[in-house]
Order: C-alpha cells, then structure tokens, then sequence
C-alpha cells in the first residue's frame, strides 16, 4: 500500500479530519506532528510534574489522505481510553493493519457482514494510532492514500 511505510516513520499523528460520505465512504486526513524544542512545567492540579515538551502539529507538516472506497464499520476512541491487547497481530505502529483483532471479531459476531458482502478476500481491519484519536475501519477494500 502507497505511504504504509512512510506513514509509520513520522514519530505521531494528529486526526485533521474525518468525513462519513454518502454511500458508506470514509476520508480521513492525517497530519505529521513533532516534538516542540520549547519546554515548559506540566502542571496537574498544584503538582508541578516538571518540564516537558508538547506534541504539535502546527508548521509544513506531511498530511495525508485516506479514502476508504467502502466501509462495514469504524469508530473512534480517546487515545485515552485505548488499549493495545496482547491476542491482536498487527503490522504497523502509527497506520496499522490488523490480521487478528477484538475489534475485527466484534463486527463479525455483532452484524451481519458475513450474509450481506460476497467478498473474495478477507475482511480487513485498519487502525490509526493518532494523538487524541484512535481511529478503527473494517472494510473488504484497502483504502486510496494521497500526500497532500
């Protein structure tokens, strides 16, 4: 797939924008984000956790597009509440295809994929591993990737 491997290099991601078209379609553009060389005190309630460096996104950074030509189901979670689970196999860190996945098995046991697509290959599961947002499309396609 076209930018797999480039996408996977960047050290994060940050969501730009996710659009459900008509038809079951779905475009997602993805930004590179870097390291701030400013360090500033990271405060939680009156504890000073001390310096850090924010994780930005702002600048000519790489974008890219994901279009998905057609989708079973997909869904987003707060980075925060995501959880890498040890049964899963996956290739990729940041953009990620999975060969075996909880999420994969939920769409199987909870919809009815398997009666309403006649599809010659497998059904695939993607992942986009961004800041914030934690992104998860299956689909019987592989999605078209642009760089903006």
């Amino acid at each position: 797939m076209e930018y797999f491997d480039e996408i996977n290099k960047l050290e994060y991601l940050f969501l730009v924008n996710i659009k459900d078209l008509p038809a079951n379609r779905l475009l997602i553009t993805i930004k590179a984000a870097t390291i701030s060389d400013k360090e500033e005190d990271l405060m939680v309630g009156d504890k000073n956790l001390g310096p850090v460096r924010r994780i930005e996104s702002e600048g000519p950074w790489l974008e890219f597009e994901l279009f998905f030509q057609t989708y079973g189901a997909y869904s987003i979670t707060n980075e925060s509440f995501s959880m890498m689970q040890d049964n899963e196999e996956r290739v990729g860190r940041l953009f990620c295809v999975y060969s075996k996945s909880n999420y994969l098995d939920y769409i199987r046991n909870n919809t009815i994929v398997d009666y309403t697509y006649d599809y010659n290959q497998e059904l695939k599961h993607y992942g986009i591993n961004c800041q914030h947002h934690t992104i998860d499309i299956v689909t019987i396609s592989e999605p078209i990737v642009k760089r903006k």
